[in-house]
């Protein structure tokens, strides 16, 4: 996806979502991200929150686990690859994928806080072998995509 398409792909929102959402893979985009704009609360936004959600090995979503309380996990230098560990690590043999949601406050551009929560989800998902199919920052403002993982220099070769 060229960085202009990824820029801001909030142009649907949930409400936009098709009836059948949940028996379509999150591999798209669009889908991804309206699904975000859903799942993820606008009072955790405003406070910031890591969700995760879980999906299975047709990449469709089962679960989405919410972190509010970001200060239980980190921003401490080092931590923020925990909730990684703890559920990607601990659920990967069952996982077929994940989508990383970063809530922040308004705007619609990643701070160095979420580039390092995306950081994290990038290296923990490549650690456990759990595919990430995006990560999105989700604000008031807008639903954003990520670089993905296969655009970036860590991207697992072969």
């Amino acid at each position: 996806m060229a960085s202009a398409d990824r820029a801001i792909i909030k142009g649907m929102t949930f409400e936009d979502l098709p009836q059948d959402w949940p028996t379509r893979p999150l591999t798209d985009p669009r889908i991804a991200a309206d699904v975000v704009d859903l799942v993820v609360r606008e009072s955790d936004r405003a406070t910031g929150c890591l969700t995760i959600l879980l999906c299975d090995d047709t990449r469709r979503m089962i679960q989405p686990i919410s972190i509010t309380d970001l200060d239980l996990v980190g921003p401490a230098p080092g931590d923020y690859g925990r909730p990684f560990d703890l559920v990607v690590g601990a659920l990967a043999a069952r996982l077929g994928g994940v989508v990383v949601a970063i809530g922040r406050p308004p705007g619609s551009s990643p701070d160095d806080e979420a580039r390092a929560w995306h950081e994290a989800a990038i290296a923990g998902c490549r650690e456990h072998g759990v595919p990430l199919l995006g990560t999105y920052l989700a604000t008031a403002d807008a639903v954003v995509e990520m670089p993905r993982w296969d655009q970036l220099s860590l991207a697992p070769t072969g």
